[in-house]
């Protein structure tokens, strides 16, 4: 974790972006140089351990609909909660199950004017429900699970006009062992039919951490990851390629919007001053990993060897650790590492673009808030408390410093 007292950031932040902004009298241009973008609250906050009306389940989605309510999305309780904007607890939308306007496992959600749709992956089905909560009903698109050595793309998400955007599943051992190297996205009508290639995720071994063994093997993230990041929304996809920097070349992070027809709109390169991986922060990463394979038994158990092995190493280390879009189509890169201030409070920055890909300000937020909606001022997110009981939480954007 970098620590740097905050005007001291702001100006180190306009310094990255200027690299590759210098004027032709050598002069770097300065799109930072003001005071960064705040939060104030959080208020509402959402949530309780004992009051049965602010107690849910686990949140794997959260929006604010065009009716102003906050929906949030509950995956082991197979519903939809609404809230008012002050957090008071509006209704629920579905319920666990198989029927007409149920899920099982609902996994996305969004609005198509004043429809909400629902996405239950377990059955390959989207739902639409008016802002009244009525069901209007469902679809369910032809799904190709494929064959031996067969990987077709299966529909995850619907689109306004009735087809679905879909993409080959990523097998981490396919990956791991090189024989797996790209997953594409495509739109595919209701029968399953691909109309157009949108995008491509090229895949490397190093994108997944693999401990492989005589029948059997374990999986999971890399601890220093930078693979492609990717978001998409109805009209298209944004794609951040944070590869590490080799040493070849300048230091950049490249920022690509695609439409649903696979057409590039912009392509934005940022640049920035690439960060060394330690050997110690490397070494501590494997320990953590050791101790966690130490509890493992068996004969799938691994030594401390093969996990240093299997760990990506590059030489530097990423320079984004996380994306998001804004609801007025700002881009948000948030730094790989958070930044320490003056009085010691863990804050992430944030590399802000404007909607053609060019610097517009940069931001710090808390280390414990997972964002999820920015619309104008507001800010939407999750936190956890020392229990990680989840809160939902309102925070207000202050841009004037």
């Amino acid at each position: 974790m970098r620590t740097l007292p905050p005007r001291l950031a702001v100006l180190s932040a306009a310094a990255l972006i200027a690299l590759g902004c210098r004027g032709d009298a050598g002069s770097p241009a300065d799109p930072f140089a003001a005071d960064p973008w705040t939060l104030s609250g959080p208020d509402p906050r959402i949530g309780s351990m004992d009051d049965p009306d602010y107690i849910f389940g686990f949140i794997v989605g959260l929006a604010v609909g065009p009716d102003g309510l906050l929906y949030t999305m509950h995956w082991r309780e197979g519903s939809i909660r609404r809230w008012t904007q002050d957090g008071a607890p509006a209704d629920s939308i579905g319920r666990m199950g198989e029927g007409p306007g149920e899920f099982e496992q609902p996994s996305g959600m969004g609005f198509f004017g004043d429809s909400l749709w629902v996405w239950d992956s377990e059955h390959y089905r989207v739902s639409y429900f008016g802002l009244d909560g009525e069901f209007l009903g469902s679809v369910s698109p032809k799904v190709d699970l494929g064959g031996r050595d067969e990987n077709p793309a299966r529909p995850d998400r619907p689109l306004r006009d009735g087809t679905f955007v879909g993409s080959s599943p990523a097998w981490s051992e396919g990956i791991a062992r090189g024989t797996l190297t790209e997953s594409p996205y495509v739109r595919m009508d209701a029968d399953g039919n691909r109309l157009a290639r949108i995008w491509t995720r090229r895949w490397e071994p190093r994108d997944v951490f693999a401990l492989l063994f005589d029948g059997g093997a374990s999986f999971s993230s890399q601890p220093f990851g930078d693979g492609p990041m990717m978001s998409m929304d109805e009209h298209g996809f944004l794609v951040v390629d944070r590869r590490s920097w080799t040493g070849d070349g300048q230091a950049v992070v490249t920022v690509t919007k695609i439409n649903l027809d696979g057409d590039t709109l912009l392509t934005a390169a940022v640049p920035y001053d690439p960060v060394p991986l330690p050997s110690e922060r490397f070494d501590s990463a494997v320990a953590a990993r050791v101790e966690r394979e130490g509890d493992r038994a068996g004969r799938f158990s691994a030594t401390e060897s093969q996990i240093r092995e299997a760990t990506y190493r590059p030489s530097h280390l990423p320079a984004i650790g996380g994306m998001f879009q804004a609801d007025d189509g700002t881009i948000w890169l948030r730094r790989y590492d958070p930044v320490e201030s003056e009085t010691g409070d863990r804050m992430n920055e944030w590399w802000i673009l404007d909607a053609q890909g060019a610097p517009l300000a940069r931001a710090l937020t808390p280390v414990g808030l997972s964002i999820r909606v920015i619309s104008g001022d507001a800010v939407w997110g999750i936190e956890r408390d020392e229990l990680d009981v989840q809160y939902m939480v309102r925070y207000r954007l202050v841009k004037d410093g």
